[in-house]
This record gives C-alpha cells, structure tokens and sequence, in this order.
C-alpha cells in the first residue's frame, strides 16, 4: 500500500547518497561557510567562482527576531552585484524605520506592506546604479559600467512572514513537508518567478509587451547580450537617451541592431511574493542562475530534505557540478584542476575549455532551515553580517535598527 502511495503522490524518502570527499575542499574557487544559527533555524552558504571576478555577491543579516538573504547575480562584471550587497539592506531597513509605526499596525497587511518597500527599494537601486554609469561616462570616459548588471533576489523573515522581490534569474525554494504517514511528501515551491529568457513564459511576455521587440530579442539571444528580460543595471539597454550620448561608442559585441528609441528593452521590475510561515515549512534554497541551470527544483529540494544538515550548501553545489551534462564527460574531480576565466562573463573567452567558465557559471547556494521550534535551549542568534565568498563575520545593520526602534 505504502509503494502505491509512494508512486501515486511521490516519496518523501528517495536518497540521493550525496557523499562528500575532499574535492569541494580541494577546489581552490570554491568556498562555504558552516551551519550558523538564526532567529527560527539554520543556515549554510556556498559558492564556487569560474569567472575572472567573482560576479555572485550574497549576504545573510541575522538578527534576534528577523533574517534578511541576498543573492546577487552579476553578469559581465561584478560592479553592479557589490553595489547591491552594500546598500540595499540599508536602503530597506531605512525604509522600514520610516513606516515603522504603519508595519506594526495590526490592521495592516504586513506582508503586503513588507512587498511595497521591496519594491521601492529595488526602485531605487536601479536609478542610483544607472545615474552612476551615467556619471562614469560623463566625468572618466568609462563605458564599461553602462553594460554590467546583476540580478537581485532578496528575502527577509520577519514577524512569522516570507517576504521575496526577484529581479533576473536567481530562485528561492521552499520545501513543506505535507501529509502524514504514508501520504507523507514533500512539496516544492518557487516562491517568485525567474525572469530567464529559458522560460518561455518570460520570452512570449517580451514580445506581446511590445511586437516590434522581436528583432531586438533576436539580436539579444544570439549575442548573449542579457540571460533574463529583467536586470539591475545594464544601462543601455534601459535608456537610448544614454546611447545617444556622444562621443559614447557601442562597441560591436554590445550593439543592439535596430534602435529602441522609444522604450527601454530590459526592466528592472520585481517579482514579489509573501505569506505565512507555516508548521509544515521545512526550508528554503536559495541560488544564482548559475546554480538553477545545473539542476532542478525538485531534486535541490530532495537533497535537502532528505541529508544531514551538515555542509549541505557544499552537498548541493557537489550535485549540482556533478550531473551538469555540458562538463563534456568531466567529473568535478576534473573541474578542480581547471583555473577560472581571465574574462567577465558574456566575454566569448569564457568558453575556451581551458578554463572552468567554459563548463560553469559562478554559483551561489544558501539554505535555510525552518525549524518549529528553534533555539530550544535559549541560545539567542548573534546579530552578524554574513557575505557570500567572504569568511569575514561583521556587525549587522540590524544592530542600529533596533536600538533606532527602541529609542
């Protein structure tokens, strides 16, 4: 009876025997950090670099009671995926300490409200980002920052609610545990959509928003101009104005074939979701697009739920490397020995099979416990700053925002 159940709804027990070596270990482009504690469970980070820069930023913000993660997927450079992870906490506590009396109205929606101000304040990332590549242009003659970009998914814990805003083609999963015996199962949800070009949902929005895109996407895939149809950054492709600029000169691998001189060809408009934590929520997946692109949902989310919390980011980031089909029959035993790229992303250097690049992009990979009853012994979180390929611990700005609350 069990097996028939098993089949008919799926099982929660399937083992995916992810046996760590030493290989993760050896790899010098890789890098995690151990299970640390917050407010409502555990988490863990990983990551492993291809690119000449690292193009992945991350942090998680760990505070008493909330818990902030950021994932920041650069695309031909790094410039725009630090700028993320240094300011939009902050701009996002600032906003939350302005409201701070209308969030914690009972009669208001809070995660409704939480939505809102992840909205401006991806707002508002984007038009400082792109003033700043204006400015870059304007006062050294820099062009470069005009094309860099990065996605931006960001997630905060807070008040017993899930609060996610995406831009680009990072996700965050979460995995509940349903049913009871042998009905038992585990469901996986995409918590935000993905603005990847691979979805096809995502390409056929592109074109019916405006008809005439259709050369513009075509010249945009066969470039590799923008993996995703919405981005931090990127400024021209955001505004022709900027383009129009003189002496500013396109170079040939950047250049858009026909003009857009009526309307921007990326966005920078979020996906945002929120809801309840409830009894049931198990974890979270957190990724890059580099990350997502080697495995699937479902089996991310079996691993986690069915290993050992111990290392389970690198268990994740091992799986992931192994049974990507592009590795052109390379185990990642193999993939250790093979440096990073001496080119950004987006760069045609990247696929010279002498470096790592040429069978991986940068990858990120947090996970996130939910537990019922976490901290059962009375062990109160620190309130730390946590960055991803950084094994610096800093103060969290959640500090400041708690004494500036209870002032």
């Amino acid at each position: 009876m069990a097996s028939f159940l098993n089949k008919l709804f799926g099982s929660p027990y399937r083992k995916y025997n992810i046996e760590l070596d030493e290989t993760f270990n050896n790899d010098p482009l890789a890098w995690s950090r151990p299970l640390v504690k917050h407010h409502c469970g555990e988490f863990s980070m990983a990551a492993v670099q291809a690119n000449m820069d690292m193009e992945d930023q991350s942090q998680v913000e760990v505070d008493t009671d909330k818990l902030f993660v950021g994932v920041y997927d650069g695309h031909k450079g790094d410039t725009t995926a630090i700028y993320l992870r240094d300011h939009i906490f902050s701009e996002l506590l600032t906003r939350f300490q302005q409201n701070i009396r209308y969030i914690e109205d009972p009669a208001v929606n809070f995660g409704v409200a939480v939505e809102t101000m992840m909205r401006q304040s991806i707002r508002e990332m984007e038009t400082r980002f792109i003033e700043y590549a204006k400015n870059s242009f304007e006062q050294q003659n820099e062009i470069q920052n005009s094309f860099v970009s990065s996605g931006c998914l960001i997630c905060i814990i807070w008040k017993g609610t899930i609060c996610v805003a995406n831009v680009g083609n990072s996700r965050a999963i979460l995995g509940s545990q349903k049913g009871i015996g042998p009905l038992k199962r585990l469901a996986v949800e995409q918590m935000v959509i993905d603005h990847s070009f691979q979805n096809p949902a995502i390409q056929q929005e592109f074109l019916r928003c405006y008809p005439d895109r259709h050369s513009h996407y075509q010249c945009i895939q066969e470039k590799g101009l923008s993996e995703t149809s919405s981005c931090i950054g990127y400024a021209y492709m955001k505004n022709a104005r900027f383009t129009q600029r003189r002496p500013f000169e396109i170079p040939l691998s950047e250049l858009v074939t026909s003009p857009f001189n009526t309307f921007p060809l990326l966005s920078s408009h979020p996906s945002v979701s929120s809801r309840r934590l409830r009894d049931s929520d198990r974890f979270i997946i957190f990724g890059s697009g580099g990350f997502w692109k080697l495995i699937s949902n479902e089996k991310a989310a079996g691993v986690v739920n069915n290993s050992s919390r111990d290392r389970i980011a690198e268990r994740l980031v091992t799986l992931a490397l192994e049974e990507d089909p592009d590795k052109k029959g390379r185990t990642y035993r193999d993939l250790v020995k093979i440096p990073k790229s001496n080119c950004i992303s987006g760069n045609n250097g990247n696929q010279n099979s002498g470096f790592r690049s040429a069978y991986h992009d940068d990858i990120t990979v947090i996970v996130v416990y939910l537990d019922k009853m976490p901290n059962g012994e009375g062990v109160r979180p620190e309130i730390n700053s946590y960055r991803g390929y950084d094994n610096t611990v800093r103060q969290s700005e959640f500090r400041n925002f708690n004494n500036k609350a209870n002032a």
